[in-house]
């Protein structure tokens, strides 16, 4: 049997004999990887969002509205359609600034007039229903999603009544709500969303109140140097509005910046909580193999070939992990890349070559991060040792557990388990810290009072507002979900570890409610003060995701309170079950040299 076929066996025979542990470890790093991997495919979006519609409609290079009104803009556009660089145009197509009703909502709006064959430059995509026709709209997707508008609804346009025939995309202005980014027109609203009736029907709309403007789309010999162009002189002369598709894709990064970075921030914060749930649960089975590494090498398994085996055990999750993690990613990503609605339809999210090396790397480090220290440990294992698997040994105590002795039975006994294994303190304080600071983070978030869009006479939420919301509360799920597995695994195998003390304090006269009180105790203390600075640190972590000059409203001091009470109780819950069964172990079998 060759080296690599018999690490395989027994890393693949290792995960099978724990399997509850195995697939815990796998949804914890699969909960991270996802997250890590949904957060750097909504940065790539934000880079290609834009490009992606722009190329499905054919979309223009430069978009011109003139600042008047009536034949006066018509007029206006001319100039531009001869101009040195300018392969072809379409349009002018009139457009006007009416209020338009929709579901008891009066809302401002764009509407352009087109023919109802789709024009060669910017024919806008439609995701559903069919183009304009007489006595029909087609509404922008953002813009119907806002108004919760879908095919065969009906809705009023400066006081005549339309069928909602299709909803589409578009490249030649942004999505709702900044379709309107010229200032003439007399539309009360700096923001407003966009659709599209027949030529005919906008125009039969018109008057002294509604006048007409104009809009035209240009085709660049050189797209890239459309900023060149509307920056020339001959250009600036014109009295007309220019904007360029660079223009036009910046704000579509600038509009998902803040879910970009909620979900990132998000993914850290799993990614570190992955790490001590991971180093819990990988800390829990080495000290049950202790014995099995002394078989290993009682039979001749060199200290090398344990380490292997040990760390491909992990490795093999990690890897598992991290493609189910990158497929998470994929699946969510066409649902929250774009809170605009601007995205073409897909399934299935393509990740970049940099988002599958990162994701792998994220994953390989949770648990190479978690392994490395107790499979170095068991490689140096003596054989003798490892067969007879005796008590582990503390580490040096601090002088606060030296100096316990005056404190009451249960802390006294918390403070010296505390104090004998520093790192596990130190987990469980990071595991609370990551906690509360999520939470904290997430109350400060729905603290603030809701932003709402002014469209004149009604307001609307704003999309990437609620979108960033909901990546919130899944967040704060997921970090729910994950503080429970590492706090679990931590509180067993504080229990496994501290079997043999607690033993040894009921021999003295300990009873069994001290010694559960005590283990408890144990896992309260280090996480008390991480509970406490974990709530200036959410507040800090709330305050980097704040848009805007506003100052942040906190949470009430009860809320913030309860919070920090229930992550303490939450946790003393979870060590409470193998903290009482620990206690209830017959002395005699606790202070038995081999396991199980």
């Amino acid at each position: 049997m060759g080296r690599l076929t018999l690490i395989a066996r027994l890393a693949l025979r290792g995960l099978r004999r724990h399997l509850l542990r195995s697939v815990t470890l796998l949804l914890a790093v699969t909960t991270a990887c996802g997250a890590m991997a949904l957060g750097m495919m909504l940065r790539d979006a934000a880079a290609q969002s834009y490009a992606q519609i722009r190329a499905a409609t054919n979309g223009p290079d430069v978009m011109a509205m003139p600042i008047s009104t009536g034949d006066t803009a018509r007029n206006d556009l001319a100039p531009l359609f001869g101009m040195p660089g300018v392969v072809t145009h379409s349009g002018p197509y009139p457009v006007a600034f009416p209020m338009v009703q929709a579901h008891g909502l009066t809302v401002q709006a764009v509407v352009a007039g087109r023919t109802t064959a789709p024009d060669v430059i910017d024919h806008p995509q439609l995701t559903q229903g069919s183009w304009v026709r007489p006595g029909g709209a087609v509404v922008e997707r953002a813009f119907a999603l806002a108004l919760g508008l879908h095919t065969g609804d009906h809705l009023t346009v400066a006081g005549r009544t339309f069928t909602v025939t299709g909803i589409a995309l578009t490249a030649a202005a942004e999505p709702y709500p900044g379709a309107q980014w010229s200032p003439q027109g007399g539309g009360p609203s700096l923001n407003a969303g966009l659709l599209w009736l027949t030529q005919a029907d906008l125009r039969s709309l018109a008057s002294p109140r509604l006048p007409l403007s104009y809009t035209a789309n240009l085709k660049l010999a050189e797209p890239q140097d459309a900023e060149s162009f509307v920056n020339s002189p001959a250009v600036q002369a014109v009295q007309a509005n220019v904007r360029t598709w660079q223009d036009l894709a910046r704000n579509d990064r600038r509009g998902l910046r803040i879910v970009h970075e909620a979900v990132t921030v998000g993914s850290w914060l799993l990614i570190s909580l992955a790490l001590a749930g991971a180093s819990a649960l990988v800390a829990g089975r080495m000290a049950e193999q202790t014995r099995r590494v002394g078989l290993f090498k009682a039979v001749g398994a060199t200290p090398g070939l344990v380490a292997a085996v040990m760390l491909t055990e992990y490795l093999a999750l990690a890897l598992a992990a991290g493609a189910a993690g990158l497929a998470l990613g994929c699946l969510l990503a066409p649902a929250l890349t774009d809170p605009g609605a601007r995205l073409l339809d897909m399934a299935f999210a393509a990740p970049s070559a940099g988002t599958v090396t990162a994701v792998a790397v994220t994953a390989l480090a949770i648990s190479a991060g978690a392994t490395i220290g107790p499979a170095w440990r068991a490689a140096r294992t003596t054989t003798a040792h490892g067969l007879a698997d005796p008590a582990r040994a503390p580490g040096q105590y601090s002088a606060l557990g030296r100096h316990a002795a005056w404190l009451p039975i249960p802390l006294m006994l918390g403070l010296r388990l505390a104090a004998r294994r520093p790192r596990r303190a130190l987990l469980t304080a990071a595991g609370t810290f990551t906690v509360t600071t999520g939470l904290f983070a997430a109350l400060t978030f729905q603290a603030q009072p809701p932003f709402r869009l002014d469209l004149g006479a009604s307001t609307l939420p704003d999309p990437s507002d609620v979108l960033t919301n909901h990546i919130v509360q899944g967040v704060i799920v997921a970090l729910n979900v994950l503080a429970v597995v590492s706090a679990a695994a931590t509180a067993w195998n504080a229990a496994l570890d501290a079997r043999r003390p607690l033993a040894v304090a009921r021999t003295l006269g300990a009873t069994p409610g001290q010694v559960t009180t005590g283990l408890i105790s144990a896992q309260l203390l280090p996480a008390l003060p991480a509970a406490a600075i974990g709530v200036p640190a959410g507040m800090g972590l709330c305050a980097l995701l704040q848009a805007g000059p506003d100052a942040l409203i906190l949470p009430s001091s009860g809320q913030t309170v309860g919070m920090v009470a229930a992550t303490l109780l939450g946790l003393a819950a979870l060590t409470t079950a193998p903290a009482w069964l620990s206690a209830r172990q017959p002395v005699h079998k606790a202070l038995h040299s081999e396991q199980s």
